[in-house]
């Protein structure tokens, strides 16, 4: 298989995976605008973004066809993962005053990356927008461990999935045909399964 495949393969792997833990996720998320129901929204944009980059990988990309459209379709939900993500450390960890500023901002945030995106062909764009957040909840996420309001698996989960991030913008392609992208599918994989077990410990 050529490399482009097995980026696509993995692609559709971790699709698969996220969407079914992220519908089992919805299931036990009993209240609407809770954390729990923010997180399992971020699993289900993330599973929709992985599936629509498989798509790119295995049928735009290989067949040089236009690539912009399914793209920024992939970068929107990437923006839409990162906005539930922010709600729910908002939902988790912050007063209801709180909630409400970060809610304005998330939704300013949005608008203008999303603006942004479409204008911006970097993939660059996306992690900006995610990395600050991410670091945001391993932080209160971590102190959140003294009072209970914090999960260790969201901890790990997401150090695994900042690891496989690092490896996706700087590791070698020593393992061809599986390259930097398929080997970040892979160890997202198991990042997913921290956060999806983390998720099922947030308020809901």
């Amino acid at each position: 298989m050529s490399t482009l495949a097995i980026t696509s393969v993995t692609n559709f792997l971790l699709a698969g995976e996220v969407l079914f833990l992220a519908g089992r996720l919805v299931q036990a998320a009993q209240k609407r605008y809770s954390a729990s129901w923010y997180w399992a929204g971020m699993l289900l944009l993330l599973g929709l973004a992985s599936l629509a980059g498989g798509i790119d990988h295995g049928f735009f990309e290989p067949a040089h066809q236009p690539r912009y459209w399914i793209q920024r379709l992939t970068w929107v939900l990437l923006a839409g993962m990162t906005f539930c993500l922010l709600q729910s450390t908002a939902k988790q960890f912050f007063t209801p005053r709180w909630q409400r500023i970060v809610l304005r901002l998330g939704v300013a945030q949005s608008t203008a990356v999303t603006a942004v995106m479409l204008l911006v062909d970097n993939f660059l764009v996306v992690i900006v927008n995610y990395a600050p957040v991410m670091l945001v909840l391993l932080v209160v996420n971590t102190l959140g461990l003294r009072d209970g309001t914090g999960s260790r698996n969201i901890t790990t989960g997401l150090l695994v999935m900042a690891a496989a991030s690092a490896v996706q913008q700087f590791g070698p392609d020593a393992f061809s045909p599986l390259d930097h992208n398929g080997l970040y599918h892979l160890m997202a994989m198991a990042g997913v399964i921290f956060l999806y077990r983390g998720g099922r410990e947030l308020k809901a």
